[in-house]
């Protein structure tokens, strides 16, 4: 636990004292992924509380906090999913986040975040008020930087509460390599800084910094606060811009885009061209009465609604909400179920709430696929109020993500599985409140194909029911599942009752053996397969070739930390899995030779990971990337060198 009175510096001038906490974090209170295990110490979310550990050294550290993924790799292998509504998504984009706490509440002055290994990654950092509310502190697009560690302080906004609580997120689509994070330092005031009438805090000319040991330094313009952080930025860096209009970039549409988009279909039609239809919902829309047209709907009362509901197929939510406020006209396009086919959440986690799923409901008729993910937590929404929300519009729901979601309970789930008769794919990575009985009542769901139980408690019995009631099932993800007592046996329910898998992660599968390998072979269509850090395959034996003769499509197989591979366990694959586009090695025994021979031979070969694999050197690697340009070859490394950067 910090101890937050000895991380106390006091900055004196005249009569006026502000008081800085410097803290580090104290607990972690969610997280979406994390590269490390429940039942282990190494590169999972909780290495990110307490002072820095590694820093500055730069390198892969299994003491530092690491997220499941990088790259695009995931997405473009045969498991990857497509974002729901993508508009939504906007340019700045992330696919994970943590939440950390901190012993005292303060009035964010900065973030320090303490990067060891490709940095980079962070987008958003938000904090959480003692009422509930989140506000965003600081936005930017991920970075391309030099590979050193560094000490990353982004230019947060003013906000006028305290907090003990930020969430980051990180878009780490475009890294080499997993981003790796070491600490997260806040420092902030007891009392809301000094502000003008323009909420600019003003940088006083003179200061004395007191230290905790008694010493003074008068300071011009820059203040330096605790022994840890470095520097501490210019007062009025931070906040000290009003805050941005999140509708300009709304108005700029409707100014510019929207006039030119009428203009071409205005051509259009006076050049009698036909008219693109809309995509028509599974089922009719019921009659309703005319849309009400306005004269000050302007060019838009001259064309057919349909054309504009075209146009307005282009917006992301938050454009629709405002363009439901220009008149009745518009308010009813805008309301249209068309455009609510498919709806994603995700981004507007930090909004969603009861009224706001109450407001969306009526447009949702006819939704067929939704992301709620990330959305709900710390009781902003309750199981009560999602089973409300699903039985309004969830029976005709093909496609439900609910990852991170902490309002899913059974109750939860057996709604689902009673309402949702039509799904094709549920996800609902790391929802630990569900319970055998919950995972039971999903046997109901016959049609599902897509099934993501990711670092969920699900165990042996519920599952291998679902796997026997789901014949359409193609991919499974059972990856961090630590509760389950034997990974073999679901293996081999896998391949008697599930024939069409396509992909299937088991990685940190700690019961899985070479029996269960072995049944994979029967799965001929898989395409995917991850056994990373399935401890309990060190010696795998003669199981792999089941793989490699039974699966000729397979194109990703992921073998990191086993430990015992050697170049004959590869040979196989060479021979009849001419389709291999990722392969991971990492911490394997195998040799140069292999590897080279793999390069030469899979012609549709596109990442390679031989990371801590002893036998090969850097030199080859270096060798190898001349040579085959187009494939990414991976090799981490540790290193004491000492890099330090500071933003």
């Amino acid at each position: 636990m910090v101890d937050v009175l000895a991380l106390i510096d006091t900055i004196t001038k005249e009569d006026n004292e502000v008081v800085f906490v410097e803290q580090f974090v104290s607990d972690i209170r969610d997280f979406s992924s994390q590269y490390g295990s429940d039942i282990s110490i190494s590169y999972t979310a909780y290495n990110l509380a307490g002072k820095p550990s590694k820093y500055p050294d730069y390198g892969d550290y299994p003491q530092a906090f690491v997220m499941r993924t990088y790259g695009r790799w995931w997405k473009e292998a045969p498991s990857g999913t497509r974002e729901f509504m993508p508009q939504n998504q906007g340019t700045i984009v992330s696919q994970d986040f943590i939440d950390v706490v901190f012993e005292q509440a303060v009035y964010p002055f900065q973030v320090n975040i303490y990067e060891i290994y490709n940095p980079g990654a962070l987008v958003r950092v938000w904090a959480r008020s003692l009422q509930g509310k989140w506000a965003l502190l600081w936005e930017g697009a991920a970075q391309a930087t030099r590979p050193m560690s560094r000490i990353f302080s982004p230019p947060l906004r003013t906000i006028h509460f305290p907090t003990n609580l930020l969430r980051l997120e990180f878009d780490h689509s475009n890294l080499e390599y997993y981003t790796e994070l070491d600490a997260v330092c806040l420092v902030g005031t007891c009392k809301p800084f000094p502000e003008n009438n323009l909420g600019t805090c003003h940088t006083p000319q003179n200061h004395v910094v007191r230290r905790r040991n008694g010493s003074t330094t008068s300071c011009q313009g820059l203040i330096s606060v605790g022994d840890i952080t470095n520097r501490i930025q210019e007062l009025d860096i931070h906040q000290l811009s009003p805050q941005v209009d999140i509708s300009s970039s709304i108005s700029s549409f409707l100014d510019h885009e929207f006039p030119n988009l009428l203009k071409q279909i205005e051509d259009m039609q006076m050049a009698g061209s036909t008219r693109p239809a809309l995509p028509s919902p599974s089922s009719p829309l019921p009659p309703e009465a005319p849309i009400s047209r306005s004269a000050n709907s302007g060019a838009f009362s001259t064309l057919p609604d349909e054309n504009i509901l075209q146009i307005l197929s282009y917006l992301d939510l938050k454009d629709l909400c405002r363009c439901a406020q220009v008149n009745r006209h518009f308010q009813g396009l805008a309301q249209d179920p068309h455009l609510y086919i498919e709806l994603g959440l995700r981004k507007y986690w930090h909004c969603v709430n009861p009224t706001s799923l109450k407001c969306l409901a009526p447009r949702l008729v006819y939704v067929q696929r939704l992301d709620m993910s990330w959305c709900g937590n710390y009781s902003d929404i309750t199981p009560e109020d999602f089973i409300d929300f699903l039985e309004s519009c969830g029976k005709s729901l093909t496609h439900l993500r609910l990852n991170c979601c902490k309002f899913v309970s059974d109750l939860s789930i057996e709604k689902i599985a009673s309402v949702c008769s039509k799904l094709q794919e549920l996800a609902l990575q790391n929802n630990t409140k569900i319970s055998s009985t919950g995972f039971f009542s999903l046997t109901s769901l016959r049609g599902l194909e897509r099934l993501d139980l990711y670092r969920t408690s699900v165990t042996k019995e519920p599952l291998m029911a679902i796997l026997k009631s789901s014949p359409h099932l193609k991919h499974l993800n059972l990856g961090s599942c630590m509760h389950m007592s034997s990974m073999d046996e679901v293996v081999l329910t896998l391949s008697k009752y599930n024939p069409e898998l396509v992909s299937l992660d088991l990685w940190k599968s700690y019961t899985l053996t070479s029996v269960g390998v072995n049944a994979l072979g029967k799965c001929s269509k898989l395409e995917e397969v991850d056994l990373g850090w399935c401890l309990s395959l060190s010696t795998p034996g003669l199981s792999l070739n089941s793989i490699a003769y039974g699966c000729p499509n397979m194109k990703k197989i992921f073998l990191a930390s086993m430990r015992c591979l050697v170049d004959n366990h590869l040979e196989p694959f060479l021979k009849n899995c001419v389709m291999l586009e990722q392969v991971d090695v990492l911490g394997c025994n195998v040799t140069s030779d292999i590897i080279s021979r793999l390069l030469r031979d899979c012609q549709h070969l596109r990442l390679v990971d031989v990371s801590f694999c002893d036998n090969i050197s850097e030199a080859q690697c270096e060798s190898w990337r001349r040579q085959y340009p187009n494939v990414n070859i991976k090799q981490s490394y540790q290193s004491e060198a000492k890099y330090r950067g500071n933003n």
